[in-house]
Parts: C-alpha cells; structure tokens; sequence
C-alpha cells in the first residue's frame, strides 16, 4: 500500500504537523511534531534506566581470595588481608584459637561482562535486563574457610575451601608466566 507523508511548515519548527496517509485519502493520519519528540523522549529516557541493573552488578562484587598469598605458618594479618575478618572465632582446649572466614567466589568485578551485558542492552532495546539481571544475581557462590591460629596467631592448620588446580590451557598459561616472572640466577 503507497503511503503518503505530508509536512505541514510552522514558525517555530521546520514543520509541525506530520501528516501520514495513502493515495486516496483514506485513513489519513496527523501527529503532532511536538507529540513525536515527546514521546522519543521518554522512550529513550526509559530505556536508558531499564538498562544497566545488570551491568551494575557486574562491575559490583568482592574480589576473590588469593589462596597462594597464605599457608601454614603465615601470621593472622597475611591471612585477614585475603579472607576478610573472621565470621566467629573459637577458643580451643589447647590454647589455639579458630576463626571461620566467609567470602564469595565467582563474582569478581568484571568491566568485560559489564560490557556484554550494555552491548546486549542496547541490542535489544533493554529486554536483556530481565535476563541480564537475574543471571547476575546468581552469580558466586558463599564459601568457608577455617584457620587455626596458635598462641604467636600464627597459622597452624587450613581446612575448608580450596580452589581446584588449574587444568588444560590454563595450567600450560600459568606455567609460561612462572617461567618468564622469575628467570633463574646465573652462576658466577
């Protein structure tokens, strides 16, 4: 079906109304200028704060714990520093003292993900933070750890979490960095 347009001119616009029908006439309809700028407005303002729940928290999140940091022997600080403050602490019959550490893995702030989720919002005009939002929010799991500390709060057992080896590419990567951050000492 032809479809006709028709600009009507104004003083304070190039034109004010719009004028949409077809060649005869028939089912002719006008928007108003004013009414269509308006109305793109509030759709782009809408859609602007419908999108980045889901890239909010992807930037948002705790940092993992770096469980090469510490080991048995390492002081109350060095072991703090990575898992936070302790979530309870237990005085042992021996004089040592246990303190349980709670944190979350999987959900590191990630600007890349923050990026996918923005990419996809505007792609799909927003429709993604149903979906973006709620597979944020199940992102990381809650962990524990028990450190037992002895009378100079230093660590004399680790028991609880511990994070799986590497495996495939990313031990062969891991290994290569080993390699090259610390050249060996040449003999004189």
């Amino acid at each position: 079906m032809w479809q006709d347009v028709t600009l009507i001119p104004s003083r304070r616009f190039l034109f004010d109304e719009v004028v949409i029908g077809n060649h005869h006439g028939y089912h002719e309809r006008t928007f108003r200028v004013r009414d269509i700028i308006v109305n793109l407005a509030v759709g782009a303002s809408l859609s602007l704060t419908a999108t980045g729940c889901s890239v909010a928290m992807a930037l948002s999140g705790n940092p993992e714990p770096n469980f090469k940091a510490f080991e048995i022997g390492s002081s109350r600080q060095v072991v703090e520093t990575q898992l936070g403050h302790p979530i309870s602490s237990q005085k042992l019959e021996d004089g040592n003292k246990k303190d349980t550490y709670q944190y979350e893995m999987g959900n590191s702030p990630n600007g890349h993900r923050a990026l996918m989720n923005l990419y996809i919002d505007l792609a799909t005009i927003g429709i993604w933070e149903l979906f973006g939002t709620i597979i944020e929010a199940r992102m990381g799991n809650t962990e524990e750890t028990r450190v037992t500390y002895n009378s100079q709060d230093r660590a004399v057992a680790i028991e609880g979490y511990t994070p799986p080896e590497p495996t495939g590419t990313l031990k062969e990567a891991v290994e290569a960095q080993e390699k090259t951050a610390a050249p060996p000492a040449s003999a004189k």
